[in-house]
Formats: structure tokens, C-alpha cells, sequence
């Protein structure tokens, strides 16, 4: 049965500032992972012309989701988790700064390559469920949905309206320029989480929000969750939690074939586009920033679909869409159709980050909630090298294929695991009624 259109909050409400101060950081962050994302393939296009060998960079930065995201779990449930992120964003910032020292004497390999990549993403294993998880303590529940189409809208504006065309450009300059922003960006986000979790420690808990309704316990922090069990234990609570209960296991499943789908198309998106489409290499960047137009035009939108059309028609809707991108991408005969297809896949791909995204701010319990971020991640993220195999191999064969292939493998991948993705909007919308219910 579908779920029920839900009531969306007056407009009038505000986020607040703490939720702006923690929106900036985030937001920070997105551009120095959009100018990376931007640059490195561009300075591995130059190193190499080897599909395989480029699409290494993604298989490098989808691994941490597999070997560190578990880990990484059980220390968000166990220590402040404002704190690892403000340690996981300095470090991200060490690391970029090295490989621009690389760059700029001439040393850079496409091993150096690789190496950074896959120490920033191991940081991102921090950074990406803090970010998801911790707007639940500062926003009432009801207001939810909204916060997460503002994360996500500013995210995208971040990583690739604004990062992905200003890093192609700075790379047709210099290519560490681009590098060198990526590592003051992560600086700068350390900076401002550290003034987020001060000014939590002197502002009230928003009342109606997770963290209101946990802060007795301390738990939504994560701050001492699951801290008298040894990791391997609290490894094992984690992925029973995700992994053990149908509902759970479907999205996982559903999680990882869409990845894998996602990424075998993106792993030779450079190649795909300046081979075939004919697209300059200054000019990638404003090729790739088709999709955060769409992106943005979802996150605007997201909150009054779910209102209007039901969270579960906008959850399948957003996958089956995400696919026919795919498909078209692989499909059509220039660069301007290829990049409206590629913008439709935002707007699609937006929706549903921001109408699933409430499972696990409010239906996940807190004390697991990090553990079973990182178990999904590992599930989506982590087999994304599967996907970035694959479309290497297949690209070698034809550039189109990983587009056409992948397309397929996200169609299918949701109408396998339907049940779960109805169960998940359900849930979504009950505890948005509740949560609406405590004004």
C-alpha cells in the first residue's frame, strides 16, 4: 500500500543558525571533494590513457567504504562525533596538501594518486555519517526533510556547480590549483564543526529533534554507545542490526546494485565524454555540472514531493529515473543531449537521498545509528569498485557500454527489493507524524 502524502511544516519555520553554521561546514567539505573529484581524473588523463588505469582512482576511493567504513562505525558510536570529524577533515587537509607539494615539484604518480584519494575517502568514512546523523540533533524531526534537501542542495551547488567547473578551469591554469583548494576547504571545515560543537554544548536542544529526545542518555552523540564492548563485538551489533532484519538487508541490496550501476558508467565518465562526446577538457567541468543543476532543482522540490506524491512514489520514482539516465547518457549522439540526460539524473538522484534519508535520522536507533551508517555504506560504497571494474572493462571494449549496462542494472536493482523501499517510506512518514506531533 502506498504510503500516504504527508504534511509538509509552515514554510514559515526556520532551521536556525547552529543548523546554517553545520550547514556551511558540510558544505565546505563538498567543494574540496568536488574539486578533487574533478582534478584527479583530469591529472590522470594525462599520466594515462588506459581506461582500466584511470578507473583505478574510483576503485581507490570506494575501498575505504568496504575496509574502514565498518570501523570507522563503531568509533562514531563510541566517541564525540563532532570531534572525529573535526580530526578526520584535518587530516583530509594534510593529506591533499601533500599531493599538491607532488604536483607542483613535478613527483606525482598515479599511484600518488590512488594513495590520496583512498586516505581522503577513509576520512569521508567519518565525515559523511556525522554529517547525516548529527542533523537530527539539531533540527526539530518535523523539519527533517527540509534540512535534508538544504544539505543536499548545498552540497551539490558546492561539488559541482561551483567546484567541478572552477577545478576544470583552475586545472587548464595549473594542475595543483585545484588540489590546493580541495586542501583549504577541509581546513576550513575543521574550523567550523569545532564552532558547531561549542555552540551545541550553550545552545538547547531543539525540541522534537533526536537528540531532545536522547540527550538524557547522551547516546546521540555517540559518545560512550557500545563502549564496554570490544570492536569486534560491536562490529558484529552493527551488521546483525543491518544485515539480520529483512528490511534492512533489502536496502542494503538495493543500495549496493544501485552503486554498482552508478558507478560503472561514472568510472570512465572522462574518457566517455571528452572521446566521444567531443568535450573539451576546460570545459568538463560545466559538462559535469549539469548534474548538480538538477541536483539543486530536486533539493528544492524534494520536500514537496514527499508531501504531495507520497514518499514512496518519490522513492521508486528516483530510482527507475536514475536508470533511464543512465541509459539515455549511453544513448544519445552529443554532448548537449548527454548533459540534460546527466542533469535529470541529479534531480532524480537528490529526491531520493532526501526522501530515504529520514530512516535512519529518526527510525534507526541512535545507539547503532553510526554502525549501521557505515554498514550501509560498505554495502553501496564499498562494492562500488565492483561497478568501476567493470565499466573499465567494459569501456575498453566500447565507452558506451558501461552507460547502457549500468542503466540496466539500476532499473532492475529497485523493483527487486520494492517490498523494502515501501517498508522504508512507511516508516519514514510515521516517524514524521510523530515527530510533527511533538510541537
Amino acid at each position: 500500500m502506498a504510503t500516504e502524502p504527508s504534511a509538509a511544516p509552515p514554510r514559515t519555520e526556520r532551521l536556525g543558525g547552529l543548523f546554517h553554521r553545520f550547514w556551511a561546514a558540510g558544505t565546505l567539505t563538498n567543494l574540496g571533494d568536488g574539486m578533487l573529484a574533478t582534478a584527479l581524473p583530469l591529472i590522470a588523463a594525462t599520466l594515462t590513457h588506459d581506461p582500466l588505469a584511470v578507473s583505478g582512482l574510483v576503485v581507490a576511493r570506494f575501498l575505504p567504504w568496504l575496509l574502514v567504513a565498518p570501523f570507522a562505525g563503531v568509533l562514531l558510536d563510541r566517541v564525540d562525533r563532532l570531534r572525529a570529524m573535526t580530526v578526520s577533515s584535518t587530516v583530509a587537509a594534510i593529506a591533499v596538501t601533500a599531493l599538491v607539494v607532488l604536483i607542483a615539484t613535478g613527483g606525482a604518480t598515479l599511484w600518488a594518486l590512488y594513495a590520496t584519494i583512498f586516505v581522503v575517502v577513509c576520512c569521508e568514512t567519518v565525515t559523511d555519517p556525522v554529517t547525516r546523523i548529527t542533523v537530527a540533533r539539531i533540527v526539530p524531526g518535523r523539519l527533517l526533510d527540509r534540512a535534508n534537501s538544504r544539505l543536499e542542495g548545498g552540497r551539490l551547488v558546492a561539488q559541482d556547480c561551483v567546484a567541478t567547473p572552477v577545478a576544470g578551469v583552475l586545472f587548464a591554469v595549473a594542475a595543483a590549483l585545484p588540489v590546493a583548494g580541495t586542501a583549504l576547504s577541509y581546513a576550513l571545515c575543521a574550523v567550523l564543526v569545532v564552532t558547531v560543537a561549542l555552540m551545541l554544548r550553550r545552545v538547547p536542544v531543539p525540541a522534537g529533534s533526536t537528540g531532545a529526545a536522547e540527550s538524557n542518555g547522551g547516546a546521540e552523540s555517540g559518545e560512550g554507545a557500545g563502549s564496554g564492548q570490544g570492536v569486534l563485538r560491536s562490529l558484529r551489533e552493527g551488521f546483525a542490526y543491518v544485515f539480520g532484519r529483512p528490511l534492512t538487508r533489502g536496502l542494503a541490496f538495493n543500495n549496493a546494485g544501485s552503486m554498482i550501476g552508478i558507478q560503472m558508467a561514472t568510472s570512465v565518465l572522462v574518457l566517455y565524454a571528452q572521446e566521444v562526446l567531443g568535450v573539451p577538457e576546460a570545459l568538463y567541468g560545466l559538462f559535469m555540472a549539469s548534474i548538480a543543476v538538477g541536483g539543486v532543482l530536486g533539493s528544492v522540490l524534494a520536500a514537496r514531493f514527499v508531501a504531495g506524491l507520497g514518499r514512496r512514489t518519490v522513492m521508486m520514482g528516483g530510482y527507475l529515473g536514475m536508470g533511464a539516465c543512465l541509459l539515455a547518457v549511453g544513448l544519445v549522439p552529443d554532448a548537449w543531449s548527454a548533459a540534460l540526460a546527466w542533469g535529470l539524473m541529479g534531480l532524480f538522484l537528490t529526491v531520493t537521498n532526501v526522501s530515504g534519508s529520514l530512516f535512519f535520522q529518526a527510525v534507526v536507533p541512535s545507539h547503532v545509528r553510526g554502525r549501521a551508517a557505515a554498514a550501509f555504506r560498505m554495502a553501496g560504497w564499498g562494492l562500488s569498485p565492483v561497478g568501476a571494474l567493470l565499466g573499465g572493462l567494459l569501456g575498453r571494449i566500447d565507452l558506451a557500454l558501461p552507460f547502457l549496462v549500468g542503466g540496466l542494472v539500476m532499473v532492475v536493482t529497485p523493483l527487486v527489493f520494492r517490498r523494502s523501499v515501501a517498508e522504508c517510506a512507511r516508516l519514514s512518514d510515521e516517524a514524521a507524524a510523530s515527530a510533527a506531533g511533538d510541537r
